[in-house]
């Protein structure tokens, strides 16, 4: 992306001649980013449905034992505030609503991180860019794990606390409002905070001219995700090591280049399933390793904070998703990355942070830039327009175990089965 690298006090530069949408226009693509969402699985608002925690741990829970008993525990071994709030919020509207407001509220995250992208505070890149992003955010491959749920939300809420780090600094009180409601929200659902940290330290450090000057102007945002970071560190720490799966890794280099290759470099563009031999072809995968590490390394050192930031990012996610995964119980986890549909979520953050490292590739050229984002964007296109569609979730029974619980006296225990078939939830009816 097109990014203005000098550093200078306290400002990052905004070119104020860039084109600009106005709020009337960044509500519509915010409306238009909500139809295409709905679009790509039809049956997330006419037939919604709790997926895995979303049901088993959130919304039983809080039915259960009530929102604020459940508010301060941990799950998987950090906090997940996002999810609470959610089912807190989605139950007010009656327990057969639930799982349709809490995707309403997932695809609306998702939503106003597209206006985001696209808003003024992220004026330091060229627009064009912006919009292609924005498009790839909605249709990129590779997600039905994580589409649209409240569980794998805190993956999107990571990103958007990053651009808000990234992004100029906001101005009006409801701007900054917005920035601690990301910030407190998206840094207790999850662990990312911790790795978002040290780019907020960066951008301090160059912003403010020196690691002294950034600790004699710290403010309220810094303290607030210093706070964060040692909430969920906590939690980290003191959460059992049952919490995480014991199988081993079954790690090497070898087969890190190939997941790099695979999942992270092809997955970006293509479905998974679409180029599942790219593990068997050895020389292939060493091939885009080695030519995304050499133009990552000669970025890092070239290129100004922002860049940094947004490489420091997903490449710390990754390496700690790497170190934990939750991707078998038994087998050796790594080679297990190999299966087309396995651990999506873990490459929602490195997908699109590639495909905007190569959106900054393509604006670092200087003749036929914008002949090149055309063809890439046209590619891009043709290569996910197979995944548009996300397939519905089975019909594990859940409609009409739902019309059983509704049904139930006071006191009597109801089993609901939930999405991915197998899980349940267990309530006492109210």
């Amino acid at each position: 992306m097109q990014i203005q690298d000098s550093a200078y006090k306290m400002r990052i530069p905004v070119d104020k001649e860039r084109f600009q949408f106005k709020t009337p226009a960044l509500i519509g693509l915010m409306f238009l980013a909500f139809v295409l969402l709905v679009l790509r699985r039809p049956d997330l608002v006419v037939h919604a449905q709790p997926w895995a925690e979303d049901g088993k741990i959130w919304m039983a829970g809080i039915y259960n034992e009530g929102f604020w008993s459940s508010l301060l525990l941990p799950q998987n071994g950090y906090y997940q505030t996002i999810s609470r709030l959610t089912y807190g919020i989605s139950l007010l509207f009656g327990f057969s609503h639930a799982a349709l407001v809490a995707n309403i509220i997932a695809i609306l995250i998702r939503c106003f991180f597209v206006g985001f992208i696209l808003s003024s505070r992220m004026n330091f890149i060229d627009m064009k860019f912006r919009v292609v992003a924005a498009l790839y955010l909605i249709l990129m491959p590779n997600i039905a794990e994580g589409f649209v749920n409240i569980t794998n939300v805190h993956w999107y809420l990571s990103m958007y606390l990053l651009a808000v780090v990234m992004a100029n600094d906001a101005e009006s009180t409801l701007g900054k409002v917005h920035d601690f409601a990301v910030l407190i929200i998206s840094g207790l659902s999850g662990p990312f905070v911790v790795f978002i940290a040290p780019c907020l330290l960066l951008k301090r450090i160059y912003t403010r001219g020196g690691i002294i000057a950034a600790i004699r102007q710290i403010n309220m945002f810094d303290i607030v995700m210093a706070t964060c970071c040692v909430i969920q560190v906590a939690a980290i720490l003191i959460s059992p090591d049952t919490a995480r799966s014991s199988a081993p890794l079954g790690a090497s280099v070898g087969v890190l280049i190939k997941i790099i290759s695979y999942r992270i470099i092809g997955g970006t563009f293509f479905n998974n399933d679409v180029i599942a031999f790219m593990p068997e072809n050895n020389y292939l995968c060493l091939i885009l390793f080695v030519l995304f590490l050499i133009s990552l390394v000669y970025l890092l050192i070239k290129s100004g904070w922002q860049f940094k930031a947004a490489a420091i990012f997903p490449v710390l996610m990754i390496g700690f998703a790497l170190a934990k995964p939750m991707m078998s119980i038994t087998d050796p986890q790594w080679p297990v990355f190999f299966g087309p549909g396995n651990g999506e979520r873990y490459f929602f953050v490195t997908n699109f942070a590639f495909f905007c490292f190569v959106l900054y590739l393509l604006s670092k050229m200087t003749r036929y830039k914008n002949m090149a984002l055309v063809v890439l964007s046209l590619v891009t296109l043709a290569t996910v327009s197979s995944g548009f569609r996300i397939p519905k979730l089975a019909n594990v029974g859940y409609q009409e175990d739902l019309v059983k619980f509704e049904n139930a006296r006071q006191g009597e225990h109801v089993t609901l089965r939930i999405n991915p078939p197998g899980w349940t939830m267990e309530l006492i009816k109210k």
